[in-house]
């Protein structure tokens, strides 16, 4: 096995991973988001805070997307 097969090991694993931590910071931010439409489910003074974990969610899953689309790019620039 030579370094570069290594290092590209190394780089599918990463976009992999951080793949999946965009999946799970969606899913939990739609979660949230949902439960902001209903009615009662959440007081309407902590409603614009969950508003705001919301956004700042869907900014970690555009980031972790953007670094995982970064790895595989590399990947196949060096194919």
């Amino acid at each position: 096995m030579t370094v570069l097969d290594e290092k590209k090991r190394n780089w599918l694993g990463k976009a992999r991973d951080y793949k999946a931590y965009s999946l799970v910071l969606f899913a939990l931010s739609a979660f949230l988001y949902i439960g902001t439409l209903i009615p009662g489910a959440i007081d309407e003074a902590k409603r614009p805070l969950v508003l705001g974990a919301v956004f700042i969610l869907m900014l970690g899953s555009i980031f972790f997307t953007h670094r995982s689309n970064a790895y595989v790019r590399k990947i196949e620039e060096d194919a």
